[in-house]
């Protein structure tokens, strides 16, 4: 029976998920890190225990939650797991021992081995680089504690430092850092104790304002108090103010920058900060802080400086008493402490002199707090005498209570002075009695529940999700969760941490998960506040980019935002303001012109109106609607059959009228569709060739000046050969219109002005030798008419007898004239027919140049200013 009772459990343990323990004793046995477990029957045959814990808590692993986590130690069993926090760079692992020391490369110190041994510079993946440049072969000298080279072969170290090697703090002091004048820092803890180390438990916290959304609580007020304008510029995403008087305006921080501070002592505050004007000088009171009854004041630069005009600078201030932060009145060090523990107001000037605007942006206030993460070495964690109790030794213990309440954590604590040697209360000094008695131990609350501080016997929830635990801050009592996960913060886990985004706990809308902004590497990875941590739109793109995950580029600049290099990214647009829309072009960069406006920088402006060539062709349609409106007309009252018949020879005169006048329209809109294609082709070029087009400009424009000259002699040359023929008369006629007319001959047809030339002097030599020709003939002719006078006067002689002469020798006589008469017709012949051939000749001549004649085109000034004024379009 015990053996079949013993198997249906294990039965029932294999089958459940998990078994839930009931008491300590009982099956989990996970050392209170868990209250999960599971049966694996393998570890039962190994170890004859088979319950395997899950889910263990407090950074702790193994079956029985028995050991810390990689990366995470503690001192004594049970206690909490703390983060080891090993630099990644100088440590071996992220393993450390029970003291949170890590194992450090070579040259390379510390507890998180996050520092370079004497000697030693550069911390690399290999560890620390040897110093070649010692100062003195003979010194081994820390340098983060020496003040200055060796003297005499010993270090010569800071004042708060000690040691042969300046590599210790002085008695009193902790924390040795490089950039402390001091050294080290000395010890707090209230005044209570002089010895304390650096703390383990707190990191790194950064209160900024970035004022990515508004701003960011961030107000103005003047220097008498009353409140001033501040503005947020969505633009630039920062605040400004103005002011008209030379009365100064100050920015006034917003509450998460005051109250208790004092852990960001020694650190800094820095903020980027611009002025309008230029010509300004700082003033001692342009950073101010208020606190404990207390104010200290610093000017931005020293006072003879000028601040620079238009220009942002980030501005940096130490958080010390030390004479190098600047701060008057100089405080004692537990006044600058004392102060920074109740800031109560955080003022940076804003306008200097009239009509002035002051610019601020990324306020950051470095500080610390108890939660994993990069650590804080400058938060003391004291160790505190008799009476005392506390990080800071801020408590009075059990059996104490304060002097005076009034001074608070400041008073000394002193033994309670009641009967029987009771408890009091640590602040009123008022005695406990019965079960008020305070000496009962602290409740040991389990994981995700905390002590009560005001009731230390009681336990409450923490207010972190997923089983987180918490911790109480001192002083403050804010209960702040504990190992938030990899891109989770604040003080509940609520937050997604710098550099991520989404909502863990839905508190606005659905529960998404932090995860990394998706920036398209357009970021500054070391800037803060890159992207908004609940939308995850990217706030800070660079590389002229734009977008919610910067993959666009920004209005004005065009190319590829997502490409490797930052140089092929976006480049500027290069419009021409006047024909482009504003900061606007497309994604090859070619821009987006306005109406009226062409060219790929929208460089070139259209004509507002028609070029006045077209008139004529306006002129020609106008007459071709006249004619078809008559026609149409005519055609009408010819179908309409009333009144007289209209003649067909004038209705088909009419047509034909037309149909020329179309025909004449359609030769000239196909002339002109040549003429368009060719400007078209020349367009193309110019425009790839601009200036080379200009200067054949010019030179056409020389060419029609010379053609001008030119034909103005032709004409003169032209009106000698007036005298020939008819024919040729004509044709020099019609050169002449055609000259005065002509137009840019085709290079197949152009024959150049000496050719013009040759023919011009070639017709001159013709016309010579027709008039020649001309007179010749005339003396031919009159001699001819005087033989023919003669011999017809010697019949009407013989027929009067009056001479006596006989009939013979008149015969005679006739004959020889008649002879004579006939040679003088066969030379007139002869010079007729030579007369002739010239003239054909001549005609020949002066078809060949009215060809070449009618093959100019016009040239005048309005067609070239049109040619012009199209091309440079």
């Amino acid at each position: 029976m015990p053996a079949l009772w013993l198997s249906c459990c294990l039965c029932v343990s294999l089958l459940l998920p998990a078994a839930r323990a009931t008491s300590r004793k009982e099956v989990c046995d996970c050392n209170g890190k868990s209250r999960k477990c599971i049966f694996d029957q393998e570890l039962h045959r190994q170890t004859g225990n088979g319950f395997r814990c899950l889910n263990c808590n407090d950074n702790t692993d193994g079956v029985h939650c028995e050991r810390c986590k990689e990366g995470f130690y503690r001192h004594r069993d049970r206690d909490r797991c703390l983060p080891c926090n090993c630099n990644p760079k100088g440590s071996l692992s992220a393993r450390c021992d029970n003291s949170g020391r890590c194992s450090c490369k070579p040259g390379v110190t510390g507890d998180r081995c996050d520092r370079c041994l004497p000697g030693f510079h550069t911390l690399t993946d290999a560890g620390c680089i040897r110093d070649q440049r010692h100062l003195d072969s003979k010194c081994d000298c820390d340098p983060a504690g020496i003040a200055g080279p060796c003297d005499s072969g010993r270090c010569v170290c800071k004042p708060a430092v000690t040691g042969d090697r300046c590599d210790r703090c002085r008695p009193g002091y902790y924390h040795l850092d490089a950039g402390n004048p001091e050294g080290c820092t000395q010890c707090f803890c209230y005044g209570h104790s002089a010895k304390c180390r650096s703390s383990v438990d707190y990191s790194v916290h950064k209160i900024t304002s970035t004022f990515h959304q508004d701003a960011d609580g961030w107000k103005a007020i003047q220097r008498n108090g009353s409140p001033a304008k501040l503005h947020w510029s969505q633009r630039h995403r920062d605040v400004y103010s103005s002011a008209r008087r030379s009365d100064p305006v100050y920015f006034v921080a917003p509450a998460r920058f005051l109250g208790n501070q004092q852990v960001s002592y020694g650190q800094s505050l820095s903020f980027d900060y611009r002025v309008d004007r230029g010509g300004r000088h700082p003033s001692a009171h342009d950073v101010i802080l208020e606190g404990a009854g207390l104010r200290i004041r610093a000017p931005l630069m020293p006072l003879s400086k000028t601040l620079p005009c238009g220009i942002t600078k980030t501005y940096v201030f130490r958080l010390n008493e030390h004479p190098s932060s600047n701060w008057s009145p100089q405080l004692s060090y537990f006044e600058f402490r004392r102060l920074l523990r109740n800031l109560t107001a955080l003022q940076i000037r804003a306008t200097y002199g009239e009509y002035s605007t002051g610019y601020i942006d990324n306020v950051t206030l470095v500080s610390a707090r108890p939660v994993s993460g990069a650590p804080a070495p400058w938060v003391e964690h004291c160790i505190c005498p008799v009476g005392y109790k506390g990080q800071f030794c801020q408590d009075c213990a059990s059996g104490y209570k304060r002097d005076s309440a009034r001074l608070g954590p400041f008073g000394t604590c002193v033994p309670c002075n009641c009967q029987g040697g009771g408890a009091c209360d640590p602040d009123t000094g008022d005695c406990y009695s019965g079960d008020e008695n305070p000496d009962i131990e602290c409740a040991d609350c389990p994981l995700g529940f905390y002590n009560d501080p005001h009731d230390p016997r009681s336990c409450k929830p923490c207010p972190c999700h997923n089983g987180f635990s918490c911790s109480v801050m001192p002083e403050t009592e804010e209960v702040v969760c504990n190992n938030c996960p990899l891109g989770v913060t604040g003080a509940r886990c609520e937050l997604c941490a710098d550099g991520y985004f989404g909502d863990p706990f839905g508190e606005r809308g659905l529960v998404r998960p932090c995860q990394l902004c998706q920036c398209n590497n357009n970021i500054d990875p070391s800037a803060s506040g890159n992207c908004d941590r609940l939308t995850g739109r990217c706030l800070k793109c660079i590389h002229n980019t734009a977008g919610v995950n910067c993959d666009q580029c920004k209005a004005g600049y065009f190319g590829d935002p997502l490409a490797p290099n930052p140089a092929d990214k976006c480049r500027a647009c290069n419009c021409n303001p006047m024909g482009s829309e504003p900061v606007e072009c497309r994604s090859d960069g070619s821009c987006v012109c306005k109406p009226g406006f062409g060219g790929l920088n929208c460089e070139h402006q259209a004509l507002a109106s028609c070029p006045a060539c077209y008139n004529q062709v306006k002129i020609q349609m106008d007459q071709f609607m006249q004619q078809l409106q008559s026609l149409e007309a005519l055609i009408s009252k010819a179908q309409g059959g009333g009144g007289a018949a209209v003649p067909g020879s004038e209705l088909e005169g009419r047509m034909q009228q037309a149909e020329q006048a179309l025909r004449d329209i359609l030769r000239e809109a196909q002339i002109s569709e040549g003429v368009s294609r060719t400007l078209s082709r020349q367009l193309d070029k110019v425009r790839s060739q601009e200036n080379s087009y200009r200067n054949r400009l010019d030179d056409l424009k020389t060419a029609a000046e010379r053609i001008r000259a030119l034909s103005s002699q032709y004409q003169n040359r032209v009106q000698d050969t007036r005298r020939l023929v008819t024919q040729m008369r004509l044709s020099l006629a019609e050169s002449e219109a055609s000259l005065k007319n002509s137009k840019i001959p085709p290079i197949d047809h152009y024959v150049g002005s000496n050719g013009l030339k040759s023919l011009a002097q070639e017709a001159t030599r013709l016309a010579d030798s027709h008039v020649e020709s001309a007179r010749s003939m005339e003396q031919l002719t009159r001699e001819t008419e005087k033989y023919s006078k003669q011999a017809l006067s010697l019949p009407h002689q013989g027929e009067g007898g009056g001479s006596g002469v006989s009939d013979s020798s008149v015969v005679q006589g006739l004959r020889g004239r008649l002879e004579k008469t006939k040679t003088l017709a066969q030379q007139l012949s002869r010079e007729a027919t030579q007369t002739d051939m010239a003239a054909d000749r001549s005609y020949q001549h002066s078809l060949s140049l009215l060809d070449s004649m009618s093959g100019l085109q016009i040239v005048d000034d309005r067609s070239f200013q049109v040619r012009a004024s199209c091309l440079c379009a």
